[in-house]
């Protein structure tokens, strides 16, 4: 199952990343073009399942181009790995030129808890390629804990079986309060329930590599969206991290008592974070 959107998708399709992996990808086009915007996911999930965020960007001008990142969804790989985490970015980059032929500009991307770490780490790398940039709940250091003995399993099995699957350990409920988002995600059979070593230890890397980067988002038009119930990544360390960045191009919004997908949360609560992300959208597309 998948979060339902009001505007189908004009084009579906796919391309080969840089390895050959195919890349599956979906437009929903707009009648009168303001802007454009590329989502990018997060963990063990799949970009249809933003059709809310869809669904309020269309009407406001907003071409949306969703992808499912390698080893999820629909696109190919081997599900939840990638012997280096840069992978994720190498495929963006090409997500960035595919959108810049298909969509409106300027191009703005939006990014969700493991898409938000990939949309900071490639802001690092290549600021320019977007004219402003929105996280909700970066995955900068996790809130689940994970067992120690999973975590050492992980560490050695990284090089010796990096395949090596293992259940990623997240309570459904923790995704949002809304039952029926929570019965969705549960149900939906795109959805992962597990992790590969080499792809826990490359994303804990590339969560130390942009935690000792902060200072270089600095001046970047970026909105950060956090809501302080997450359960699954932690918001306190994702405010101090954005007090690092700092800079008046730097926008915080704290959502009291929401969960992690806070475009999936209650629906008062999800209109206002949505509002929120739209209007900081069109004001930069004007």
């Amino acid at each position: 199952m998948t979060t339902a959107t009001r505007f189908a998708a004009a084009e579906s399709g796919h391309f080969n990343a840089a390895d050959g992996v195919q890349i599956q990808y979906r437009v929903h086009q707009v009648d009168a073009p303001r802007f454009g915007v590329v989502v990018v996911h997060g963990f063990a999930e799949h970009g249809n399942r933003y059709g809310h965020l869809v669904d309020a960007v269309v009407p406001a001008g907003g071409a949306v181009l969703t992808y499912d990142q390698r080893g999820h969804g629909q696109s190919g790989g081997r599900r939840v790995f990638v012997l280096r985490f840069d992978e994720y970015l190498d495929d963006l980059a090409q997500v960035l030129a595919l959108a810049k032929s298909k969509l409106p500009q300027p191009l703005f991307v939006v990014g969700h808890s493991m898409g938000g770490l990939v949309v900071l780490s490639y802001a690092l790398r290549d600021r320019g390629a977007a004219a402003a940039w929105a996280v909700s709940n970066p995955a900068l250091v996790n809130r689940v804990a994970v067992p120690a003995w999973k975590e050492a399993l992980a560490k050695a099995m990284s090089s010796l079986v990096p395949a090596l699957s293992l259940p990623s350990g997240i309570p459904p409920d923790h995704i949002s309060r809304d039952a029926d988002e929570v019965r969705q995600y549960a149900d939906d059979p795109l959805n992962s329930k597990n992790a590969t070593a080499r792809w826990y230890t490359e994303y804990v890397a590339a969560q130390q590599r942009l935690a000792a980067s902060a200072e270089g988002l600095r001046d970047l038009p970026l909105l950060v969206q956090i809501g302080d119930g997450d359960r699954i990544i932690d918001p306190g360390v994702t405010r101090k991290f954005c007090e690092r960045i700092g800079g008046s191009a730097l926008r915080v919004e704290v959502y009291p008592g929401l969960y992690h997908e806070i475009f999936n949360e209650l629906t008062a609560d999800r209109d206002r974070v949505l509002a929120d992300l739209v209007g900081w959208l069109t004001a930069r597309a004007a």
